[in-house]
């Protein structure tokens, strides 16, 4: 039976990168982005061998968020060292409206 490694959240009001987070060794790691409602965006899932901002992250994969408040993800085969979403694209629909990325592993 699978049993969860690493969950971290990440939280956007505007574009720009989160914080690179460490994941633990793993066979599978899923992302997921939900902008709130009045909102879409677009998010990369980035990846570095290393924490620091030594050398250049590689994106492994762009999410695209055309429904406001629709949860959309993707799937990777571990392990990944580092990981980070950088939200590219972002509409305004409110005030308040925000991207929430997760990560997941097993």
């Amino acid at each position: 039976m699978a049993y969860l490694e690493s969950a971290w959240t990440w939280e956007f009001t505007d574009t720009g990168t989160g914080k690179f987070r460490p994941l633990n060794a793993c066979a599978f790691v899923t992302f997921g982005a939900r902008p709130s409602s009045g909102s879409t965006a677009n998010v990369q899932i980035l990846h570095r061998m290393g924490s620091t901002s030594v050398g250049h992250a590689s994106v492994l994969s762009t999410l695209v968020c055309a429904s406001t408040g629709t949860l959309v993800t993707g799937q990777f085969s571990g392990p990944l060292e580092y990981v980070a979403p950088r939200v590219t694209d972002k509409t305004v629909g409110g005030a308040t409206n925000t991207v929430t990325v997760y990560v997941r592993t097993v």
